[in-house]
């Protein structure tokens, strides 16, 4: 229970840093670190056996590799000045 509400708050996190990536072509630095902090989180319980099913891991890696590539995108089409 406790770790499915903490992934889907990281999923509407996730989804609020897409827009305001897209909306206002800037980055808010203290969800990136929330959703950083709340991902690792995350890892720690699916590592520690709270969570051993599959399927819970295999959702982690894929919003925790759609983060980092929209993170990517963004500096590659903003480069800092």
């Amino acid at each position: 229970m406790l770790f499915n509400t903490l992934l889907g708050l990281n999923i509407v996190c996730i989804g609020l840093y897409f827009y305001v990536v897209i909306s206002q072509k800037n980055k808010n630095y203290y969800l990136s670190i929330l959703i950083r902090l709340m991902t690792l989180g995350l890892f720690g319980l699916v590592i520690f056996d709270r969570y051993e099913t599959q399927n819970h891991l295999i959702v982690l890696l894929l919003l925790w590799v759609g983060f980092e590539s929209m993170e990517q995108f963004y500096t590659r089409k903003n480069p800092v000045q």
